[in-house]
């Protein structure tokens, strides 16, 4: 299945002083180590960024927000209104651990959703499949329909930004944290680890340190 990636770096990064995506871990910076696990599994990806200078040198097509200020939700409008595959991926640039398996679980997901559809029980198709882990929803680690695109353009137009009240009109499916960490290989709580502040930062940065993380 032909699907595009959309890697979400237009956040300000505020608590964590510097570009989250920019910040190393084990040689690469966040968005390189995105850009690698997502290469094998995606026909294409985009950067959506605030700061369109800073991520040109990463080789691939960056977009600024139609909706400047408008945090995720503009970047992801962006992603899709430039996609031209039926599903895509969506991730935040502040997910280091993210990988190849773990994108494969949500592709594998969304074509099951698909076939479905197709059958003759007449099941509506999902129009977004999210990444649960301890009974949280994570939006930004997630695949969407382009068709979602019209009612994410109202929200915005309207001035409703959050994202998880938008994500629950959808048709919305969920892979719950065991199966990502299988699929992924990834200890739970990994699979969504972001890093918003310093500590976290540094916490990552011990636990590639430590010889925990498998490529």
């Amino acid at each position: 299945m032909n699907t595009t990636a959309i890697i979400l770096a237009g956040g300000r990064s505020s608590r964590m002083g510097s570009d989250k995506a920019l910040l190393e871990l084990g040689g690469l910076t966040v968005v390189e180590r995105l850009i690698r696990e997502l290469e094998p599994v995606t026909s294409r990806i985009v950067i959506a960024a605030g700061n369109k200078a800073a991520y040109e040198r990463f080789g691939q097509e960056v977009l600024t927000d139609r909706f400047p200020e408008a945090g995720p939700l503009a970047g992801l409008h962006a992603g899709l209104e430039s996609s031209a595959t039926s599903w895509n991926l969506a991730v935040a640039c502040d997910t280091p651990f993210a990988n190849g398996g773990l994108f494969r679980a949500l592709l594998e997901r969304a074509e099951a959703a698909e076939a479905r559809a197709d059958g003759p029980a007449g099941f509506a198709a999902a129009e977004a499949i999210l990444a649960c882990t301890e009974g949280r929803a994570h939006p930004l680690l997630a695949a969407y329909r382009r068709s979602v695109l019209p009612s994410l353009e109202a929200r915005l137009r309207e001035g409703r930004l959050k994202m998880t009240a938008w994500t629950e009109t959808l048709r919305t499916e969920y892979i719950e944290g065991e199966t990502l960490a299988l699929a992924s290989g990834l200890p739970l709580e990994w699979c969504a680890f972001n890093m918003n502040k310093p500590e976290d930062y540094e916490q990552a940065r011990l636990w590639l340190e430590s010889g925990r993380q498998t490529d």
